[in-house]
């Protein structure tokens, strides 16, 4: 497969996240010229926006983590140690600042059945590779203030843990690409891509057509929208699915001067609290709920902000329940089948992609941004280093142990059943009873309901085997045990 892509090339960069505006910034430093496409009012429910910014490389480490997450770690160490660097760079371009919160402290408390055995496993890591990681009582936690009963046992400061504003952020590239010869902005959509000889024509929304040398998917759980099905096909591009979520910013807050966190949990991202610029000025986040509709899971739902309210005010600071809510945020996190980011060469010529970074996007950015130009072939691969996410051949070989699958999963909704606070809330009773149900007549008979039944599932493990996929599907063994139900009273 040849690459074509040369020093004065014209390279089209579809997706204006972080993602995007740091591969088109990186494109430029190596005298590329760039054409990045993205929707003014797509920002609303991007990834970049809504995002904590947590740039957490151990903070996202759970007890269950095998070695492919344990190379993402190191991967996303990597980019944690290069970020001072490439925030200074980003600055002196723009002229403009960009807030950051210095160290993240975790906390594990009992409402987590994998919190101790994940702060563990996340303080053994950080040693082993010489980042410090030290246990604070959790009374000595400045800003933490939880209600008695969910004290946490643990605390762990991770001082090279910082965020940052993904706002300011996302001005300050913007600022700084502006000003960049050789960068074309356009405000469209681009609807559809085709081959163009060696090159690409990309179709966009308000009708204007543009040719390029080559083309960067950068547009997170929408990257691979432009490409119809033959074109997805032959490119050989994993199936992309996006995790909702939802977060707010406050004010008039209790005093916090540093991320506060617990471990990830049952699917999501745990509960933190992270400082923005001001006195009292904080970020609540953040839900996750999987999901393929863009325009349906849009707008938030009720039980989300439930759900965040709740487990922030009586496990971070109870203070926070007499904040102000100033803003309500949606964000998609693209995920891949595999659940491992997708960046680099695909199998068409000058077909580029970087997405299914999840959670873990703004941190990855800037090394991200390296890996797409050493994958055009700009510049030499650094020595006795490799792209650990291909799309190509990795993704297309990797099996899931579907018993370690089925057993986490399996954990966690139990887990999530049970948020917040225990007590199973709204109508989840119903719903597990229904579930159960579902799962007792596949297992008990062999009729071709029950065949059907688990050939689906079956399908659906293979198709998306991360442990998120039983979230999608407690809800589909709900829905379809009651239309079933249903239909044999009718």
């Amino acid at each position: 497969m040849s690459i074509n892509v040369k020093s004065g090339s014209d390279v089209i960069v579809i997706g204006g996240g972080v993602i995007g505006l740091a591969i088109s910034l990186e494109l430029l430093a190596h005298n590329v010229k760039v054409i990045n496409i993205f929707p003014s009012e797509g920002d609303a429910t991007g990834a970049s926006l809504a995002a904590g910014a947590m740039l957490g490389a151990f903070g996202e480490l759970t007890a269950d983590d095998g070695p492919d997450e344990i190379e993402e770690l190191d991967f996303r160490l990597a980019a944690q140690r290069y970020y001072p660097t490439w925030l200074q760079r980003i600055a002196e371009i723009s002229k403009l600042p960009v807030f950051e919160a210095k160290g993240t402290f975790i906390i594990a408390n009992n409402q987590g059945v994998r919190d101790r055995d994940s702060i563990l496993r996340m303080k053994k890591e950080a040693e082993a590779r010489h980042e410090p990681a030290e246990w604070v009582e959790p009374s000595d936690v400045p800003g933490l203030d939880p209600s008695p009963t969910h004290a946490p046992a643990l605390s762990l400061f991770l001082g090279n843990e910082n965020s940052v504003h993904s706002g300011e952020l996302l001005d300050a590239l913007r600022a700084a690409l502006a000003i960049q010869s050789g960068y074309l902005r356009m405000d469209a959509e681009v609807t559809e891509l085709a081959r163009e000889g060696t090159g690409w024509q990309a179709r966009m929304s308000n009708g204007t057509i543009i040719v390029s040398s080559a083309v960067v998917l950068a547009g997170g759980s929408r990257a691979v929208q432009c490409l119809n099905e033959e074109l997805a096909q032959a490119a050989g591009v994993p199936k992309l699915y996006f995790g909702k979520g939802v977060s707010c910013i406050l004010s008039d807050g209790p005093q916090i001067t540093n991320t506060i966190r617990t471990p990830n949990r049952a699917f999501a991202c745990g509960i933190h609290v992270v400082p923005r610029p001001g006195s009292g000025n904080l970020y609540l986040g953040a839900t996750n709920f999987m999901g393929v509709d863009h325009e349906f899971e849009k707008k938030i739902q009720p039980a989300e902000l439930h759900s965040l309210f709740d487990e922030s005010i009586h496990q971070i600071n109870t203070r926070i329940r007499t904040s102000r809510l100033e803003n309500i945020r949606v964000g998609f996190r693209p995920i891949t089948a595999f659940k491992r980011p997708a960046i680099g060469r695909t199998n068409l010529p000058n077909l580029f992609l970087a997405t299914g970074t999840y959670r873990n996007g703004i941190l990855m950015a800037p090394l991200v941004a390296k890996l797409i130009v050493e994958e055009m072939g700009l510049v030499e691969p650094a020595v006795n280093t490799r792209n650990p996410f291909q799309v190509l051949p990795e993704i297309s070989t990797v099996r899931a142990d579907v018993r370690k699958l089925l057993d986490v999963g399996i954990r966690d909704i139990v887990a999530f059943l049970q948020e917040p606070r225990s007590p199973l809330p709204f109508n989840r009773a119903n719903e597990l009873e229904w579930y159960i149900r579902s799962l007792f007549s596949i297992a008990v008979f062999d009729d071709e309901h029950s065949i059907g039944m688990r050939k689906m599932i079956q399908q659906r493990l293979a198709d998306a085997p991360f442990n998120e996929t039983m979230h999608m599907m407690f809800y589909e063994l709900v829905e379809k045990a009651r239309r079933d139900k249903a239909t044999a009273d009718a």
